[in-house]
């Protein structure tokens, strides 16, 4: 291939004035010089293809590029002097990196207008994909008081009751799941234009699955409960799951199990349009000298998805040998989900300076949220067939229960990179993201109780129905740091 020719200096009259020696700096790494003004270099997409851009000056077919350059996306400017060689860029085309990678020396170097469709059966030329460790932590789900204890010596009446000094909650009455969750996100792409102004990408994350549990057994000491507010007295009472009094032949022996899960999962999709760009040569910030600083600032587009599953359980398994003997199994669960489906709208910032970048993002998901919310109970007496119903879970509550909520959901993120190489970078970042109106399992509880429905159901019944069902949304958010690499190609 015949070297290109040598540059040739700008006539006067072009130049519009006197003659200024201007540093000459090949940034194509093609064997062209630009000149360089200032501290940011005015080249922002010379041809090599024999297509001119709007503020290209042509000298006898030789390629320059006017101080100012009115371009799509690009703007440049500045003076003082400042030459940003082989130290500050090394080239690079379009294709391989464009203006998304730390070696790309100009916005929109390639100013081939023509389409490049991805979806064909050959690998993508140009896209990226990352992964991402994460330690987020999430609002905790609040709990009403779901077991209790007392000390031996404690009346019946007053055993595992709220509100008494005597008594201790073990489980519930605090919010749960509070601690940090550890998941994955991927994230990958592909530019349909060798300018890469129109991009499409995708995202899936997952948080693995967290619980929160509870577990303890007992002869009668110490005294173990379940405790509810009973409708039919007006007051706090319990139901016991250990207890034991020879005066009153009361002997009741028994473990109770509690546990709380949550999950979050979210996935998207977005159509990414370059709004502005920008390319230039500044001081190093570590060890002086120039290095290349480019920015860009991308408007996206799309749909996303969040899913949250969430669960409450409580299990009783007990044996009375007093005056009334039996043995019992006795269930409670709620269980919610949410899910939420909407429109996607978010600005990306990037910078770059040398081998470091900085990503900005600002994202705003605006749609439908599908509430489900679960209840079901059921008590097993001397190994028979289970009838329906628990404590805190009755026929007056059991049943899947839907409605449908509009919601919103903004996202923050900022991640910093380090480029190990032309194609891989390391990245660490924080992300925040808010959700509202969601059901969580623990504030769809009620501890009002009419005791008349505890199986076996009492004949004729009489009293409340209770404890009832009423939607009680709240709003969510999870945070966190991520950790991950990002490959370009």
């Amino acid at each position: 291939m015949p070297a290109p020719p040598e540059p040739k200096p700008l006539p006067q009259a072009n130049a519009g004035g006197a003659m200024r020696d201007v540093p000459l700096v090949d940034l194509g790494g093609e064997g062209y010089e630009v000149p360089m003004q200032g501290e940011r270099s005015v080249m922002n997409g010379g041809s090599t293809s024999g297509q001119h851009l709007d503020g290209e000056i042509v000298y006898d077919s030789d390629p320059y590029v006017s101080e100012s350059y009115s371009g799509e996306g690009n703007y440049s400017h500045g003076s003082g002097g400042c030459s940003c060689g082989a130290s500050g860029c090394d080239g690079g085309s379009c294709d391989s990196m464009g203006c998304s990678g730390h070696s790309a020396c100009g916005c929109n170097a390639c100013n081939a207008n023509a389409w490049r469709p991805c979806f064909t059966l050959c690998f993508p030329q140009d896209g990226w994909a990352s992964f991402e460790y994460l330690s987020w932590n999430q609002r905790g789900m609040s709990l009403p008081a779901l077991v209790t204890r007392s000390d031996v010596g404690t009346t019946r009446a007053n055993a595992g009751v709220l509100g008494l000094n005597t008594t201790d909650v073990l489980f519930g009455g605090n919010k749960v799941l509070d601690n940090g969750f550890d998941g994955g996100r991927l994230q990958f792409g592909v530019w349909l234009d060798k300018r890469h102004l129109w991009g499409i990408g995708a995202e899936y994350f997952q948080l693995s699955e967290q619980s929160e549990s509870f577990r303890q057994n007992s002869t009668g000491n110490p005294i173990l409960a379940r405790p509810f507010f009973n409708v039919l007295t007006g007051r706090n009472d319990a139901e016991l799951v250990a207890f034991n009094d020879p005066t009153t032949n009361t002997a009741i022996s028994g473990t109770v199990t509690a546990e709380a899960t949550s999950q979050l999962t979210g996935a998207g999709f977005h159509l990414r349009r370059q709004m502005n760009c920008y390319s230039g040569c500044g001081r190093e910030w570590l060890c002086g000298g120039t290095s290349m600083v480019q920015s860009r600032t991308d408007l996206l587009m799309g749909y996303r998805y969040l899913q949250l599953d969430e669960s409450v359980r409580i299990n009783e398994r007990l044996v009375s040998a007093g005056n009334d003997p039996g043995q019992f199994v006795i269930d409670d669960s709620f269980e919610t989900l949410n899910q939420f489906n909407g429109v996607d709208l978010g600005i990306l910032y990037n910078r770059r300076r040398g081998l470091w970048s900085l990503d900005l993002l600002g994202k705003l998901a605006l749609g439908n949220t599908h509430q489900v919310v679960d209840i079901n109970g059921t008590t097993q007496i001397n190994g028979a067939a289970a009838q329906a119903g628990g404590l805190l879970a009755q026929t007056s509550n059991i049943g899947r229960h839907e409605r449908d909520r509009f919601s919103f959901v903004p996202e923050l993120g900022a991640t910093a990179g380090y480029n190990l190489t032309r194609n891989l970078k390391l990245k660490a970042g924080y992300t925040v993201i808010f959700w509202s109106s969601v059901v969580r399992p623990g504030d769809q509880i009620d501890l009002d109780v009419n005791p008349n429905f505890l199986p076996p159901v009492a004949v004729p019944f009489a009293g409340a129905q209770r404890p009832g069902f009423a939607f009680d949304d709240s709003d969510y958010y999870v945070h966190g740091v991520n950790l991950g690499a990002e490959l370009t190609w």
